[in-house]
């Protein structure tokens, strides 16, 4: 049964997307149902909904369905403005919509994604790896995997560098200098 709210999130545990929208979900204080679906295709609750969108998570609100992690944080910060934690003011939201393409389209979740380590369980189900193979366009046979996971692995530390020598170089516990964390630490995560 749905919260007052009426947000329900459709996800799997290790979805790294659907944990950046129950990170939000949990620093707000926003109550929400869980519909937990399998990390493969079919997922006949989706289907359900009449949703022809292969990607995960995916959020209800009452009768309206939200299918990109973007939007959907976008749209809990508009539906529930009372202790919104997204940037105020312009240099901020600069910041926060900086972080979101560079961690989504610049990269850096690809390079993620290329360093799951080969004996991941979830390597060893041919359902699952065909799955991830047919959407990414790429092998993930555990020895392409290991492969390629060093120079995944030396993306990610140039990443985490560039933040940390820069944003977090002033010792800042929070990249927008909060007293607690927001919207763009998320982001940048």
């Amino acid at each position: 049964m749905a919260p007052h709210n009426d947000i329900v999130l459709f996800h799997y545990s290790f979805s790294p997307y659907a944990r950046r929208v129950i990170w939000y979900l949990a620093l707000r204080g926003l109550e929400y149902a869980q519909c937990v679906q399998p990390a493969a295709l079919p997922r006949e609750d989706v289907n359900a909904l009449g949703v022809k969108y292969r990607r995960i998570p995916i959020l209800s609100i009452g009768r309206d369905i939200y299918c990109d992690t973007r939007l959907i944080l976008q749209k809990l910060e508009e539906r529930f403005p009372s202790g919104a934690i997204g940037a105020s003011d312009p240099d901020q939201k600069a910041l926060q919509k900086l972080l979101e393409t560079w961690t989504i389209d610049g990269g850096v979740f690809y390079r993620a994604a290329q360093a799951i380590p080969p004996e991941m369980p979830l390597l060893n189900d041919p359902k699952w790896v065909k799955d991830r193979e047919d959407y990414m366009g790429r092998s993930w046979a555990k020895e392409d995997i290991a492969k390629g996971r060093p120079e995944a692995l030396a993306h990610l530390r140039e990443a985490f560098e560039l933040l940390e020598s820069t944003l977090l170089a002033d010792g800042r516990q929070w990249i927008l200098k909060t007293k607690q964390p927001s919207l763009a630490d998320i982001e940048g995560s």
